[in-house]
């Protein structure tokens, strides 16, 4: 494949209920590889298939096939990895056809959680991000909107009514459904007016990839959540992790909002730790929503395999990630909720 190779195909031709062997053999059959390619599934995703794959002239590429769920829409995730390659803070895109992406293999390890312990690679994590939301010509046709708020609400309604995959039963988590309503409600009142932008929307510490050894270079992977949004929330869903750490919120501030005033810092830590609340909710009422349809696309043994790699020690299917989730957020609740009517 050229270096300035792209081609964008509109025909719709993979298949949702194909096995990962069938779409194997699709991803293969593509009329853009320099000679034979080698490919193997690479796990640890819980909502795409991924395929690393290394053609004829020995460049490698990533293949990713993934189906409107959620809060992905397939043709926004195109052109939020072409507007971050045009940025240069993600990897290139050189195939894309109806569910299915392939871009540039980036070179480099992913971010630890240890990471966000390490004040210069935090900072140079938000300048990236910074990068991203101060370009307002880097998207060239219409993405989605973000607004999270909106989307805990639908994901709560779900679990209430159930949905057909699972025969329209409730949620076995129906009892905290009114918690979850309220948590939502109260956080939402405390966001201000802001100007929309150029957003990721999942930037937790798995999509942040780095070069190495010197790590000047920050690349933002797995487009799933890009849209358009609020700035906060990326800022928050890094910070995720930290849970109650009121040092690390100010600093992870001042590195994007530089010298302000102590009364406009009061303000940002206020609505950033209601993103932050609120990204853990989201997450966690995902997991939920999703075990109305758990295998919508990957099969009970992707998903286990993925698990195991991902959240070792946890249980093999989804419900293991809300009980991995549930403290962190439990506990950044009983530390602010009183700050939020």
């Amino acid at each position: 494949m050229k270096d300035d190779f792209l081609l964008i195909n509109e025909v719709s031709t993979l298949r949702r209920h194909w096995d990962t062997h069938r779409t194997q053999e699709h991803i293969r059959s593509l009329p853009i590889w320099t000679g034979r390619i080698d490919l193997r599934q690479k796990f640890g995703g819980l909502q795409n298939r991924t395929y690393f794959v290394s053609d004829g002239d020995g460049k490698r590429y990533v293949v990713r096939c993934g189906f409107d769920q959620y809060r992905t829409r397939q043709t926004s995730v195109v052109q939020c990895i072409l507007g971050a390659a045009r940025l240069g803070i993600g990897p290139k895109l050189r195939y894309a056809e109806p569910n299915l992406t392939i871009t540039d293999f980036v070179t480099g390890p992913q971010m630890q959680v240890a990471q966000l312990r390490d004040p210069e690679f935090v900072a140079r994590v938000i300048k990236t991000i910074k990068v991203m939301h101060e370009a307002p010509d880097a998207i060239g046709e219409s993405i989605s909107y973000w607004w999270a708020f909106h989307t805990v609400r639908r994901y709560l309604t779900t679990m209430e009514t159930g949905a057909a995959p699972t025969q329209w039963k409730p949620s076995e988590w129906l009892s905290e459904v009114p918690f979850f309503r309220e948590v939502t409600h109260r956080l939402e009142r405390a966001i201000g007016p802001f100007t929309p932008c150029f957003t990721h929307n999942d930037l937790t510490y798995v999509n942040i990839m780095y070069s190495t050894p010197a790590r000047e270079h920050i690349w933002l992977i797995d487009w799933d959540g890009g849209a358009y949004g609020h700035p906060m929330w990326d800022l928050a869903e890094m910070s995720l992790l930290t849970g109650v750490d009121d040092d690390f919120d100010r600093y992870a501030l001042q590195c994007y909002w530089g010298h302000v005033s102590e009364a406009r810092l009061k303000t940002l830590i206020h609505e950033h730790r209601a993103f932050k609340i609120m990204a853990g909710l989201r997450l966690i009422t995902e997991v939920m929503v999703t075990a109305h349809d758990p295998y919508f696309y990957l099969t009970p043994a992707e998903m286990a395999e993925s698990m195991q790699i991902s959240f070792p020690g946890q249980q093999h299917h989804l419900n293991g990630l809300a009980d991995l989730l549930r403290p962190g957020f439990n506990a950044m609740w009983q530390a602010y909720g009183k700050y939020y009517e």
